[in-house]
């Protein structure tokens, strides 16, 4: 958040330097916003608070044909518009949203892993069908008891991998959903009618996998992903292989991020440890503007 406000008002001095009064008063404005979210968060998150869950269901955010295809301009399949939280379903429906997702696989810190998330939930059957492989975007909100409430955070998107239901003691039928984000998509053999000019930098590899398991490419990998390490074509690997070669490279391991894209994660690249006073809601207490080390 820190970083976002340095960086906004930077360009909004910038753009009034240049005389474009209109987009530096625009910054201005996205600034203020933003302070003022962060003043709520923390005033909920320093009181009793609760976890809304809300899921959207289907919409796979592409343009299909009647079969479920999807449709392509030039090869790119196209995005069309998707639903937020408000449209999806809450705690009226809701009975119960779980997401478990790790870094590395097992319980020892290992690099090159492509590591898929899992989500889990419970909730009364709707009046339409739910199908399989059914887009499933997870959010949560934190409310406080004066009905004060933060953004939507996104929680990961997922696709349903088996959908049973159930009857209760009371006839009531409820679902229960299991879900996986992306990286299930890895597990096929790389693009037959690839573009690219072998050995292929990382990067660009990493961009036409992401095209063929129907996702984005995080600004965050793109930012780490420098190096422009040559990779060979190995028609034997699929597209999880790949990822999880280049991940080695970065002493890392490809996830998907709470937004359902594919992020890269290095081990050189997790905050330290610290040791640091903070007070219930996590943030640092300090004494003459200093952190206090305990």
């Amino acid at each position: 958040m820190e970083a976002l406000s340095d960086r906004l008002k930077t360009l909004a001095v910038r753009y009034k330097a240049l005389g474009n009064d209109k987009i530096a008063e625009d910054y201005k404005v996205i600034l203020r916003m933003l302070e003022h979210e962060a003043t709520v968060d923390r005033k909920i998150l320093s009181g009793i608070h609760t976890k809304e869950p809300r899921v959207t269901i289907g919409d796979t955010g592409f343009l299909v044909d009647k079969r479920g295809n999807g449709i392509t301009f030039g090869g790119t399949r196209i995005l069309v518009g998707s639903s937020g939280a408000d449209a999806g379903f809450g705690m009226n429906i809701l009975a119960s949203v779980e997401t478990t997702g790790a870094i590395f696989d097992g319980d020892e810190p290992t690099v090159g892993n492509v590591v898929s998330r899992e989500c889990d939930i419970k909730m009364l059957k709707p009046s339409g069908n739910i199908e399989g492989m059914s887009r499933l975007a997870v959010y949560v909100r934190l409310v406080n008891d004066g009905g004060e409430h933060s953004e939507w955070l996104p929680q990961g998107v997922f696709y349903a991998d088996s959908i049973d239901q159930d009857a209760d003691d009371d006839d009531v039928q409820w679902l229960t959903i299991h879900g996986y984000d992306a990286i299930l998509f890895a597990e096929q053999d790389y693009p037959a009618n690839s573009k690219l000019t072998w050995p292929a930098n990382d990067i660009d590899v990493v961009r036409e996998i992401a095209q063929g398991m129907g996702v984005t490419v995080d600004p965050r990998t793109v930012e780490i992903m420098r190096n422009a390490y040559p990779v060979q074509y190995n028609p034997e690997y699929t597209c999880r292989e790949y990822l999880g070669y280049i991940a080695a490279m970065y002493a890392g391991c490809f996830i998907t991020s709470e937004s359902g894209e594919l992020l890269l994660v290095c081990f050189w690249n997790i905050p330290e440890e610290t040791r640091y006073l903070i007070d219930k809601a996590g943030y640092a207490i300090t004494f003459g503007g200093d952190r206090i080390v305990v």
